[in-house]
């Protein structure tokens, strides 16, 4: 047993130990393996920096199989009197039974439309199968419901299930603490108008749950989240499992699921509107180019012109330019030259067809009007001036005009790369959604799964489980590291043994007392503030017997899994 020394404690004064000769209330003050500690005394927590306490329990055996090695020495809890880390522990103790330790990683429900009055026989793409009877749903008044109820189901068959879901795999009975071997978990709820309904009284529904375990040791269990503990219904039945129609033509037509239906695939599409979006904003933020200037144009001989007075602030594109004339156009039928003899009372121009080009000139004189198409024109020093002026501002022009074009390219060039990642996400979705729904169902027909039958009389989950101990073979004390050496800030440690179809879960870091099997293939899982961190299979041979205090080096999973099959396919589940 690790000890660690305060080498300033206080001494303590005879008056003291005489008042804390008390065995039974030391007693009082000890936690079963697994259980979040109670340790919480004033007196205790400011006596020691840290204290390992062991008890020996005694061991009820499940079934006739079990032998006394199976007896198991509880766990040790390393107690510390760091302010920060106990505030830690008592907030996870407060988190509710189901956390789920990854936000936004879990199990997705299937979700089925039936009616209440009808009933239903409903197929799981696993190949399970659920049958309701007719009015089987009951309000919070005990009211029978009719109408359309929302029946949302969903499955657990391994570690990765289990890890995510948050549903806790550790079993009280009668004060020693066992480990869940699953056969398979399932989780049933129902709805009427978004409002959580219940089973009428005398109604059950009968599940048969698709299983790769055919063993008869395995008993069936009801989570009480209430209680934080499991209530031990007895045994479910098996049979053989023939591949319903549902399961076969899934395993036939993998290729064609809707893939694109999923919450992962849909999230991407929804990425992929935003990310659109977002380039869209930065367009519009673009400082816009300056107008283009117009080019000069030379007075044509013998085409008639008219000098105007143009207001720069109406004509902005005229203002740069001085001397400059108006040239009737060719289009104009009405132009003749007398149009100079007269005194006309009121010109006024402005833009023509031709933005920029031409104008609309109108001459006024008492009930005379004409309406003239006229282009800018210079002549002689003012049409050199006017080129020199336009080039000036044509090559500024350019110069922002080419900024902005290029801007505009990085950002469709960005955007487009966006694109492209999503897409390829999405598509990495859609082949190992179709590789794995392709070997789950091929492995479904070829191995032949068994049918565990039971009825439930309430919603929640269920499990069919084997009550196990903790792997043994390696024991240490393990100090639960991330790369820079630090101690990871977690609560729970999860153990995956590639032997056992569970989720060994170890509590506090340091682990006083942490073993598994070096026979077998095993991973750690630890998440400290929503991130990930894993123990890699090699790594465990590292970690010697007998070797006392070990630090665990694990490795961050830089990954972010949107769905719980790439984490599967991360971990080569």
């Amino acid at each position: 047993m690790k000890k660690k020394i305060n080498l300033n404690r206080p001494e303590i004064s005879s008056e003291e130990i005489l008042k804390r000769k008390n065995f039974d209330s030391v007693l009082k003050q000890t936690t079963s393996v697994g259980a979040k500690p109670l340790l919480k005394k004033p007196w205790f927590l400011s006596s020691v920096v840290a204290v390992s306490i062991a008890i020996v329990a005694t061991v009820v055996l499940l079934n006739k199989n079990k032998t006394p090695e199976n007896v198991q020495i509880q766990e040790e809890i390393i107690v510390t009197d760091d302010a920060a880390l106990q505030a830690f522990y008592k907030a996870e103790e407060a988190k509710p039974c189901i956390s789920p330790p990854i936000a936004g990683l879990n199990v997705n429900y299937t979700t089925y439309k039936i009616i209440a009055e009808k009933g239903a026989s409903l197929d799981f793409k696993t190949g399970s199968k659920i049958t309701i009877p007719k009015n089987a749903f009951v309000d919070e008044k005990g009211n029978v419901l009719k109408g359309e109820i929302e029946l949302r189901y969903r499955e657990f068959h391994d570690a990765v299930d289990f890890f995510v879901s948050g549903i806790p795999m550790t079993y009280d009975s009668a004060g020693v603490k066992y480990q869940f071997e699953s056969a398979g978990m399932m989780e049933i709820l129902a709805y009427q108008n978004g409002k959580q309904v219940n089973m009428a009284p005398k109604k059950s529904i009968d599940v048969e749950l698709a299983s790769n375990y055919k063993g008869t040791e395995y008993n069936l269990y009801k989570l009480d989240t209430n209680a934080n503990n499991w209530s031990c219904l007895g045994k479910d039945k098996v049979k053989e499992a023939e591949p319903t129609s549902v399961q076969k033509s899934l395993s036939a037509q993998a290729g064609d699921t809707k893939i694109e239906e999923t919450p992962a695939y849909v999230a991407l599409e929804t990425k992929k509107v935003e990310v659109k979006k977002e380039k869209e904003i930065q367009m519009a933020i673009l400082p816009k180019p300056i107008a283009e200037p117009m080019k000069p144009e030379q007075v044509k001989k013998g085409k008639p012109t008219f000098d105007l007075d143009v207001d720069p602030k109406e004509f902005p594109e005229l203002s740069i330019y001085k001397g400059i004339l108006f040239e009737v156009g060719e289009e104009n039928k009405n132009f003749n030259t007398s149009m100079y003899d007269i005194t006309w009372e009121e010109a006024s121009i402005k833009e023509g067809s031709k933005s920029g080009e031409n104008y609309n000139l109108t001459l006024k004189k008492g009930l005379k009007k004409y309406d003239l198409i006229v282009y800018p024109v210079f002549e002689g020093k003012n049409y050199e001036t006017a080129i020199k002026t336009y080039q000036e501002k044509f090559n500024k022009y350019k110069t922002t005009l080419d900024k902005r074009i290029a801007e505009e390219k990085r950002i469709e060039e960005l955007y487009q790369e966006k694109i492209a990642f999503l897409k390829a996400k999405q598509d990495a979705i859609i082949r190992e959604e179709k590789r794995r729904m392709a070997n789950q169902y091929a492995q479904m027909e070829t191995t032949q799964k068994v049918m565990r039958m039971f009825a439930v009389n309430s919603f929640g989950v269920y499990n069919s489980d084997c009550p196990s101990f903790y792997p043994k073979g390696v024991i240490c004390t393990a100090n639960i590291k991330n790369e820079l050496n630090k101690n990871l800030m977690c609560y729970d440690v999860y153990l995956v043994d590639n032997e056992k179809n569970g989720l060994f879960t170890y509590y506090k870091n340091p682990i006083a007392r942490f073993s598994f099997n070096p026979k077998s293939k095993n991973i750690l899982w630890a998440v400290e503030n929503g991130v990930l961190y894993w123990l890699k299979p090699e790594q465990f041979a590292t970690i010697v017997n007998g070797e006392g205090e070990k630090n665990l080096v694990l490795n961050k999973v830089a990954q972010k899994f949107e769905s719980v099959e790439e984490m599967k396919t991360f971990f080569n589940f």
